[in-house]
């Protein structure tokens, strides 16, 4: 990582990096929360790969200041799936797939043994909770989520490995690891052309299996 970004004292999305804006919501982190004060070294990203410096101006706003930097987009990109288990966990595997560094979430569609799907208040909030996980992790492409996606497309997508304590070692062709509910699939729902790939040597639960996935996968494509 650019020492800019790790040291920079926040690190915000902005749409225009030449008139990079502060959101509400951001505006209170870095200045109710943070404390940020005038002179204070904020780095700005377009969520695309374009970023820039940036210092805090005595009107609580964003002074650019260093030139902008693009980031090549990476050349093989990577992914989880995972089946949402509990009302209350998917905005957490999804802040925490973000920041150990996929570039794509799938939240498959309730399976026979999944016991929650994909909320209103998920579909709500996504967006925002992918932008935080981007200011917190120093990111400077946003990764793309596709909400209640069905198994089957999944299933089909290039590169993709079910995650199995029996499974093969993971190479750099598997591109997408999908995450199974407590308990596995049912029989037949992953078509056995899907290889199985191991993550580790212990059973894991499904929230802890899907961020494993993701650091595995991002050690792997690094």
């Amino acid at each position: 990582m650019n020492p800019a970004l790790r040291n920079s004292a926040a690190h915000v999305v902005v749409d225009d990096l030449e008139a990079p804006l502060l959101d509400e919501s951001d505006a209170h982190h870095l200045f109710r929360v943070l404390r940020l004060r005038s002179g204070a070294v904020v780095t700005a990203t377009d969520g695309r790969g374009g970023w820039r410096e940036c210092r805090v101006d005595a009107a609580n706003g964003l002074v650019a200041v260093g030139a902008a930097v693009f980031e090549p987009a990476r050349a093989v990109t990577f992914g989880v799936a995972f089946v949402p288990v509990k009302a209350e966990k998917p905005e957490a595997t999804i802040r925490q797939l973000v920041e150990v560094g996929v570039d794509e979430i799938f939240v498959i569609a309730p399976t026979k043994r999944s016991v929650a799907g994909t909320r209103d208040r998920l579909l709500d909030r996504a967006e925002r909770i992918v932008r935080e996980a981007c200011m917190q992790s120093r990111r400077v492409f946003i990764p793309a989520v596709h909400l209640g996606m069905p198994l089957d497309d999944v299933c089909a997508r290039p590169g993709v490995a079910l995650a199995d304590p029996e499974g093969a070692v993971l190479e750099h062709g598997h591109r997408l690891l999908i995450v199974g509910p407590e308990g596995g699939f049912d029989v037949g729902e992953v078509p056995a052309a899907v290889p199985r790939v191991g993550i580790g040597p212990a059973v894991l639960r499904a929230e802890t299996a899907a961020v494993v996935a993701g650091a595995r996968l991002a050690a792997l494509h690094a």
